[in-house]
């Protein structure tokens, strides 16, 4: 059984353990299960996170700032003023009004979707830390993140807390609802805001308590580094205190094979462009069929009985 992490174990870690991508899965489990979260270095050479950035700066750089924020108040429908307005003002705190979004990476990266989500190994880390045969697992959301200047520090919180709260999974001793990445398409210092953790949340017998600032540690990052860690760690996004330095993160994240993310991708694309796309980054968008028990092919989300892939094409 996990021995609960205590303020005073948070106070003495001072960095995260930094592990070079392409590790021994089975380490990366035992960091993840005593820290909540790690650096893995190495991931994109600078060559590619370059082209990454041209592929995306055309699609956020026309964004305005707090779009993510805006779109969330402005979606609201309460006929109660104070609960709309307190609804705004929490979509404005936690997406950040001097915060860019974009969704839908994987459309726009050749290079995200085949080193990154669709490596191999990456499967193997998300099945260390989430149930689920490795490779089946559905990806919970892909969203650039772009920290501006001025911006302020995101409330401590927890992935997806709101969700799986509901299935009893609040708890320390409870499975990994979700795992989450941030990949650093520049080098992310503390200034520009890195993103906050507090090592060990994730063990805390008390999943009401979020702890405060004076906990975190800065996620301190060179570029193509990413930060890996599960979503029941505590974090939040940090304050950019510079003058002119955006701090731009790409997060993908996953979760249970039957799960729903965030993303509708079959409306999105279609089964031919995604006949050339890894059939890992297949499976975790929803165009396999999904399994329930660690099957394959899984045996829900299905045509007819028969397995999604088949119907698609997808193996022709």
């Amino acid at each position: 059984m996990t021995q609960a992490a205590t303020k005073t174990d948070v106070a003495t870690k001072a960095d995260f353990e930094r592990i070079p991508f392409g590790s021994d899965p089975a380490l990366i489990g035992q960091i993840i299960a005593r820290d909540g979260g790690l650096i893995l270095t190495g991931v994109l050479g600078q060559e590619d996170v370059d082209a990454i950035n041209r592929d995306l700066d055309p699609l956020i750089n026309p964004l305005p700032l707090g779009n993510w924020g805006g779109e969330i108040a402005e979606g609201v429908q309460n006929d109660a003023p104070a609960a709309a307005a307190d609804a705004d003002a929490e979509a404005e705190v936690f997406c950040g009004m001097r915060t860019k979004h974009r969704q839908h990476l994987l459309m726009h990266s050749k290079i995200l979707r085949e080193k990154v989500v669709g490596h191999p190994i990456m499967a193997e880390y998300v099945a260390q830390v989430v149930p689920g045969r490795t490779g089946m697992h559905s990806l919970f959301s892909s969203v650039a993140i772009e920290i501006h200047p001025g911006e302020i520090a995101q409330d401590i919180h927890r992935d997806a807390d709101y969700m799986f709260d509901l299935a009893g999974l609040d708890k320390p001793d409870t499975p990994h609802y979700v795992v989450n990445t941030l990949l650093a398409m520049c080098d992310v210092t503390e200034e520009m805001g890195a993103t906050r953790v507090i090592p060990g949340s994730h063990n805390w017998p008390d999943y009401t308590d979020h702890g405060d600032m004076s906990q975190t540690i800065p996620a301190t990052m060179k570029a193509g580094d990413m930060l890996f860690y599960t979503g029941k760690t505590l974090h939040a996004g940090g304050a950019n205190v510079t003058a002119d330095k955006p701090r731009r993160v790409l997060s993908t994240s996953w979760t249970f094979p039957w799960a729903v993310g965030e993303e509708a991708w079959p409306f999105i694309v279609t089964p031919e462009e995604v006949k050339t796309w890894p059939k890992l980054v297949q499976q975790y968008i929803g165009f396999r069929s999904k399994p329930y028990r660690d099957e394959t092919p899984g045996l829900m989300w299905r045509i007819e009985t028969r397995p999604l892939e088949e119907k698609l094409g997808l193996d022709a």
